[in-house]
């Protein structure tokens, strides 16, 4: 049984694993926009924002493992989608953007875009020392970094109560009409749920360097890490959705508001406080999808170390920061956000896989590539215009970004009712012939 401080740092090192630098700025713009209708744009953007991500890990607590996820799927399609997923939350994507955006607001103001090199180098380096002891992953993320951070967003948020501005602004675009739709969508468009399930391989493993063994234990543990980073990570999304809500002045995106209020506030000061939470952040979540991939690749390919994983993921992260990160960022992005759809649809058959048959998890997992791949062309902006128009008018969801949902869940629906009619239909016929008498 884990002590009470164990489950805390349980619970801090879940935590830092989500809150990069995006989970700072999104929640800050989101309150700036929304205005005098926080309450409504923050409470659709805490379903999907937070709530997604962490019934994510319920369903991964539930079936014992982010391996199981896959495991109703052939050998070989399993392993491609999780390597897609690990490249692109790792060396293809999170890791290289992380490491810019730490630079930008830990660096950038100081020494301008010529020392992201040395700096790529150091904070490389600094990630790979904590990700190479994933067995001391609580200690590290949990019971150090996670308290560090929380520590100043603590200040911050404390400043923006007892310092407020003139007042809550008023409501803009779309938060005027429709701030709890709108909320869900940019809760969605975290891709948190992404996340959950390479995390799981990390939480599962933190439980067990603790000692716990048990299957029912570990799944115990990891609802209670679930618990508690939905709580830690909403209180964080309102305090810094208040100081959006409550910023003076024109603003084209969070980075912005969050650095005129720490200067305003802080001073110099300031814009060394929200330089080290981004690079805390940035570092926090850069451990964890490093750790997270490095344990995937070392279980699945025998001739994989998990030491060389971690070393090839960071190397390969810092070089397309420095050399190709805009253009990478334009393949990936496609790929996020139409894995995304994969990974939800995933968690929907986990609980009815007793209950799908192949062909129908197959088919459901069709309809969510093919309309996230939809969503995604719509979020890039590279629909045909005639094309869009129709599918806006008549495809449910389209105009959220989600229009694969209720496709998907009708395909699984489906899938899910003829397999119980199949089954139902042959207890029949083995009731009808075990009664039935031979004819003399």
């Amino acid at each position: 049984m884990l002590s009470a401080r164990n489950i805390a740092a349980l619970g801090f090192m879940t935590f830092a694993m989500y809150l990069g630098a995006g989970n700072l700025i999104f929640p800050s713009f989101l309150g700036y926009q929304a205005g005098d209708n926080l309450f409504q744009g923050m409470a659709g953007f805490l379903l999907a924002g937070v709530g997604l991500p962490a019934f994510a890990l319920v369903i991964v607590a539930l079936v014992g493992g982010s391996d199981n996820l896959t495991s109703v799927l052939p050998r070989p399609l399993a392993t491609t989608f999780w390597i897609m997923v690990f490249i692109v939350i790792g060396p293809a994507f999170v890791i290289p953007r992380a490491i810019t955006v730490a630079y930008q607001f830990g660096f950038s103001p100081f020494f301008g875009d010529n020392a992201l090199g040395p700096f790529s180098i150091i904070f490389c380096i600094i990630a790979v020392l904590f990700s190479l002891y994933p067995g001391k992953l609580v200690d590290n993320l949990g019971k150090w970094l996670t308290p560090a951070l929380m520590a100043i967003l603590l200040a911050m948020a404390i400043a923006a109560l007892l310092f407020p501005s003139q007042g809550i602004s008023q409501a803009t675009g779309a938060y005027v009409s429709s701030a709890f739709a709108e909320g869900v969508t940019q809760g969605y468009m975290t891709m948190d749920a992404l996340g959950s399930i390479g995390f799981g391989w990390v939480i599962f493993r933190a439980i067990k360097s603790m000692g716990v063994t048990q299957p029912k234990a570990i799944t115990r543990y990891t609802l209670i890490a679930a618990l508690m980073y939905a709580v830690a990570m909403a209180l964080v999304y309102i305090s810094l959705a208040y100081i959006g809500a409550s910023s003076v002045g024109e603003y084209s995106n969070g980075g912005d508001i969050l650095t005129t209020f720490t200067t305003t506030h802080f001073g110099i000061l300031g814009t060394l406080l929200l330089g080290a939470v981004m690079i805390l952040a940035c570092l926090t979540t850069i451990i964890g999808v490093t750790t997270a991939g490095s344990e995937f690749y070392s279980r699945t390919f025998s001739n994989v170390s998990y030491r060389n994983s971690v070393l090839v993921t960071m190397i390969i992260g810092a070089l397309v920061a420095n050399i190709g990160l805009e253009q990478l960022l334009q393949i990936t992005q496609p790929v996020v956000v139409a894995l995304h759809p994969i990974a939800i649809a995933l968690l929907l058959i986990a609980p009815l896989r007793r209950l799908v048959s192949m062909s129908g998890v197959l088919a459901t997992l069709a309809a969510a590539l093919i309309f996230g791949a939809l969503d995604a062309l719509h979020i890039l902006g590279s629909m045909p215009a005639n094309l869009d128009a129709i599918l806006n008018q008549y495809l449910p969801l389209y105009a959220c970004y989600a229009a694969w949902i209720v496709p998907t869940v009708i395909v699984l629906a489906i899938a899910t009712s003829l397999t119980l009619f199949a089954r139902s239909a042959s207890a029949r016929v083995i009731t009808e012939n075990s009664i039935e008498l031979p004819q003399k």
